[in-house]
């Protein structure tokens, strides 16, 4: 099979930022056109805000990782012209995506009661901080806003410490795109079977609020808090990241059962201390985790921390070592699977970025090609899709709404 899952599939793509060029992202790798559509005025935040690379670079190193795989063309959307012509493009795509802070589609005639007008069977997706019902609909908020209004970050914590924001910068962003890109998947399906279109409302602290279910059940059913655990674990023990040998370097590991503490043992050569009876059981490891991570990583500061967790694993126990970016990105198990995917892109040169974090058997590897320079695409989309003349594509420019 030489076709990718979503060929065919067109999107009108009005999102900016993480977690909307995140969902298209991963739509115009499974093979559909996307066409993000800027302007020259407001051009996507993450182009030259989130700058990573050089300064006379075309593009930050943010917008490259998260728009690859797409077209891109500008209209200067404060222009009724401008409006008339993303009416038109709609009319040939299957999919609308924004993830404006407030009701901007709607104020530009775009609302989803609109494009069923024009396009019946449109499905479009609307992603915003907090939904667009309720009271809170048009508060603004980036991801670190999300993650501590949904509970998240009082949640990760240290026992005796301040709340802590999720992972790196981002985090509410691309947990958001993930259900986005399945909720999308899910209305094409029910399109192809009902012949219907669908308004996608995607609350990311609600995407954040899924992640705390045991937290969520405790206390409605008992009324008690769940308190922080740090790296640690409510049922296993040992349990967390240890210092190894060298600067700043750690291996996680987890112990689930007695077989798996026996045989963590024998592999650190049975020291004395884990003959202590309070260690005997899962409930007395669990009791007594603070003098037994104290022995843990007296150990483990002796160990190289990739060594350590090789050594552990071929022993039946459950670790990995805390690895570094570069680690990452040399792995070698990472590069058998193809994980990364390096791409040629114009005024920045080679990137080697993440692709798609699964593998379909049948179908090829997926449509990757370099993020969109403002208004690469403008000739297609404007000539080809729309059948604009050079004369009227001109006088559009000029006019600024081409723009």
């Amino acid at each position: 099979m030489d076709r990718l899952p979503l060929d065919g599939i067109r999107v009108a793509d009005f999102t900016a930022v993480w977690a909307g060029s995140h969902i298209t992202q991963w739509l115009g790798v499974m093979g559909a056109e996307v066409v993000k559509i800027e302007s020259t005025l407001r051009p996507d935040l993450t182009r030259q805000v989130f700058r990573g690379m050089s300064e006379d670079c075309p593009m930050s190193a943010v917008f490259a990782v998260l728009n690859y795989g797409k077209k891109g063309c500008v209209l200067n959307m404060t222009h009724p012209k401008a409006r008339e012509l993303a009416k038109e493009l709609i009319k040939l795509s299957d999919i609308v995506a924004e993830n404006f802070g407030g009701p901007v589609m709607d104020r530009w005639g775009l609302g989803y009661s609109e494009l069923k007008k024009i396009k019946p069977d449109i499905i479009m997706y609307a992603g915003s901080g907090f939904g667009r019902t309720g009271p809170d609909r048009e508060r603004p908020a980036f991801a670190g806003i999300i993650e501590a209004f949904s509970g998240i970050c009082s949640a990760n914590a240290y026992s005796d410490g301040e709340p802590l924001p999720m992972a790196t910068r981002g985090y509410s962003d691309l947990a958001a795109a993930e259900h986005g890109v399945f909720a999308i998947l899910a209305a094409l399906y029910h399109r192809s079977r009902t012949g219907q279109g669908q308004y996608i409302d995607l609350s990311m602290t609600e995407v954040m609020a899924t992640l705390l279910p045991e937290h969520v059940m405790q206390y409605t059913m008992n009324g008690t808090v769940h308190t922080p655990q740090g790296n640690g674990d409510r049922v296993m023990a040992p349990h967390g990241c240890y210092r190894c040998r060298g600067d700043d370097e750690w291996v996680a590991i987890a112990v689930s059962s007695d077989e798996e503490w026996d045989a963590f043992c024998s592999a650190m050569g049975n020291p004395e201390w884990t003959k202590d009876e309070r260690f005997y059981t899962g409930l007395g490891r669990l009791k007594n985790r603070e003098d037994l991570d104290r022995h843990v990583q007296e150990w483990t500061r002796e160990q190289d921390h990739r060594q350590a967790a090789e050594m552990l694993q071929k022993a039946g126990v459950i670790a990995g070592p805390s690895s570094k970016v570069e680690e990452v990105v040399e792995d070698a198990h990472l590069a058998h699977r193809g994980f990364f995917v390096d791409i040629d892109h114009p005024g920045v040169g080679a990137l080697r970025l993440a692709g798609l974090p699964w593998k379909l058997n049948n179908v090829p590897p997926g449509h990757y090609c370099h993020a969109p320079l403002l208004g690469q695409d403008n000739d297609y989309v404007f000539k080809e899709l729309l059948k604009l003349s050079d004369e009227e594509i001109a006088r559009l420019e000029e006019e600024q709404v081409i723009y």
